[in-house]
């Protein structure tokens, strides 16, 4: 089961499109496109009302959804994550090969947009790691606004606060330290570092999340895309290794 979300912000609209249909073809049937939302401490969970056609639901973001995660369920499912006030695996209608997406689409105040295929995998709810993840990837220097949005989504209805770091891998340094949320889609603007942010990375204890890297340029372009783990990126029997070697290297530095 995957979960879906906004990153909606005083700088972009969002639009989340989730298909009603898997690869195959084969349809949501009486399944619905549902979103819950953590209100005093609990789950709260409730059908969505939105545009849609006969192949897409189409939900436009905004301050009340922003946090917001949406799945796809049958209505006698839905009542399990009220009562056990916990997220639950309620089927495997997202689960496909290749990936079941959605498409997450951004857009800037001159007309600006860019998308990429989104979801959030229930396994990630259930966990608590170690977040690090490359900046340099997918930022530059010559973008007007450098920054990254961080959801996480987590099994139980909590809302704290975690330590978000901007560490520089080589000088060894943490350059500036941040917060993001559990439960919560966090906006961090990385402007003031765009010039250095070749050699950094965002590590986080105890907390998982997906980074998903925006770009605006001079013209208005814009440039959307999330990072992959960093040992997706190294070559090897031991990149496991080498990526646990990085991550206790910054861990020292920020402790």
């Amino acid at each position: 089961m995957n979960f879906f979300f906004h990153t909606q912000n005083e700088f972009f609209d969002s639009l989340l499109t989730v298909p009603k249909f898997q690869n195959s073809g084969k349809r949501a049937g009486r399944q619905n496109l549902y979103c819950a939302n953590v209100v005093s401490k609990r789950w709260n969970v409730s059908k969505v009302v939105c545009e849609e056609d006969a192949n897409f639901w189409k939900i436009t973001g905004n301050q009340k959804n922003r946090d917001s995660i949406y799945f796809i369920a049958a209505g006698q499912e839905v009542s399990q994550i009220q009562e056990q006030n916990k997220l639950i695996d309620l089927n495997k209608f997202t689960n496909t090969l290749p990936d079941y997406r959605a498409n997450l689409m951004i857009k800037n105040k001159v007309g600006g947009f860019s998308s990429y295929q989104s979801e959030y995998p229930f396994r990630m709810t259930t966990k608590l790691g170690t977040l690090y993840s490359d900046c340099g990837s997918l930022t530059g220097a010559n973008g007007t606004l450098v920054g990254v949005f961080v959801k996480n989504i987590h099994i139980y209805p909590v809302e704290d606060d975690v330590p978000l770091y901007l560490y520089d891998d080589r000088e060894g340094e943490v350059v500036s330290t941040l917060k993001v949320g559990l439960n919560r889609t966090t906006f961090i603007d990385l402007s003031d570092f765009k010039n250095r942010l070749a050699h950094c990375f965002l590590f986080a204890k105890n907390f998982l999340g997906v980074p998903i890297y925006v770009i605006e340029y001079e013209n208005g372009s814009l440039s959307f895309e999330h990072t992959h783990p960093p040992h997706e990126a190294i070559g090897g029997t031991k990149r496991f290794e080498l990526v646990n070697m990085l991550r206790k290297k910054a861990s020292e530095k920020v402790s």
